[in-house]
């Protein structure tokens, strides 16, 4: 997964930038958390000791996390996704539905948090 992160020194702020199919993952880390390095570190824990066949939730304000498989799964809670075995078909996704819905790896998103971690401010 390419990334990008990005400080913004007149406003002080701590940005990161993902792809297109990756928003609502992007939006997920940038606004369920402080953005310091420490207020992400029991997610990354949690994430880090999972196995091959465990399942994880994570319920942010805006966002729920699930981990099914090693497989990641992001949506915003106004989808109304509750059941995390609920499958979204493309077809189903409206332009807007697509930036607040992700999947990834979760090695991936490992390997995101562990540098996003070390972009940020302890």
């Amino acid at each position: 997964m390419e990334f990008d992160f990005i400080y913004l020194p007149d406003s002080r702020r701590y940005s990161l930038k993902l792809p297109t199919e990756q928003q609502a993952l992007q939006q997920f880390l940038l606004e369920e958390f402080e953005h310091k390095a420490s207020s992400y570190q029991p997610l990354l824990n949690a994430l880090t000791e999972l196995g091959r066949f465990d399942t994880y939730q994570f319920h942010g304000r805006e966002y729920q996390l699930v981990v099914e498989k090693m497989e990641v799964r992001i949506s915003h809670h106004s989808l109304g996704y509750i059941d995390p075995q609920a499958e979204l078909l493309d077809d189903e996704l409206s332009l807007d539905d697509a930036s607040m819905y992700a999947e990834c790896g979760l090695e991936d998103l490992l390997h995101l948090m562990t540098k996003w971690l070390e972009f940020l401010p302890k």
